[in-house]
């Protein structure tokens, strides 16, 4: 069975030092903000996760692009705890417009069939996407 373990430490206040594959990440409040917030992170993992899953597809399907940039957005509940009630993602890609179709289609297959952290959150709530090229 497969296993990601992390080790997480108490630095002072609010932050953590957080050591995942032997890289250590400063995780704060946002009073402190010496480093980020855990739900910030959920968010960047489903955009890397996603990313990863999309450039591999494009280069199978041999579709050339210059820049990625993935912009995520979460819409956190009022009550406490404070869960996102909704996901956005956005794959900005330059690229050739006849590139569209292949691109829409890559990120169908990722975050439909590739990523974990999508499949994870889509439990909990809705996740849109959207393509733009730039």
């Amino acid at each position: 069975m497969k296993q990601h373990i992390t080790n997480s430490k108490h630095i002072h206040n609010m932050a953590f030092d957080a050591e995942i594959d032997g890289h250590v990440f400063r995780f704060d409040s946002s009073e402190g903000n010496s480093g980020p917030r855990p739900k910030a992170i959920l968010l960047n993992s489903l955009a890397i996760c996603s990313g990863f899953d999309l450039v591999a597809i494009l280069e199978k399907m041999k579709v050339e692009f210059n820049d990625l940039n993935i912009k995520t957005c979460g819409d956190l509940t009022e009550e406490q705890p404070q869960i996102y009630k909704s996901i956005h993602i956005e794959f900005i890609l330059k690229t050739d417009p006849s590139n569209l179709v292949k691109i829409k289609r890559a990120v169908q297959l990722s975050v439909e069939k590739y990523c974990g952290v999508y499949a994870m959150l889509i439990k909990v709530c809705p996740i849109t996407t959207q393509v733009t090229l730039g």
